[in-house]
């Protein structure tokens, strides 16, 4: 592929809508909390979906490694963390329950230089 032609795409991409992609196979998307759960796909370097809509109250995260490398995540508000999943293997499965309060949390993958290559994502409790 030419210089050109790459760029020419990096820009089309940038320019997509925040939301586009929620509803491809693979889309790291929106999704909305139903009945205080959400599943989570993790894959390297990336969290699908990568913005969460919640109520406040317990919600469950059922986190899945579908990535070659090993990876964790962590949910973090301000003041600090809020709940942490273990490094979980390809194929490993978790679940985590936490509760949740009205306001915006980051949750991340804290191996190596994960966060720094995608792997991130937004939990916004109204």
């Amino acid at each position: 592929m030419t210089r050109p032609l790459l760029l020419l795409l990096c820009l089309a991409a940038a320019a997509l809508p925040a939301g586009c992609g929620a509803d491809e196979p693979g889309g790291a998307g929106t999704a909305s909390a139903r009945g205080g759960r959400v599943a989570i796909r993790m894959t390297d370097f990336r969290y699908t979906p990568q913005a969460i809509r919640a109520r406040p109250g317990r919600l469950r995260l059922d986190i899945s490694n579908h990535g070659r490398l090993a990876h964790t995540l962590w949910v973090s508000r301000r003041n600090g963390n809020v709940a942490k999943a273990d490094s979980l293997l390809p194929g490993e499965k978790t679940a985590k329950t936490l509760k949740v309060r009205t306001g915006e949390y980051r949750f991340f993958c804290a191996l190596s230089n994960h966060e720094e290559l995608g792997m991130y994502g937004t939990l916004v409790v109204k």
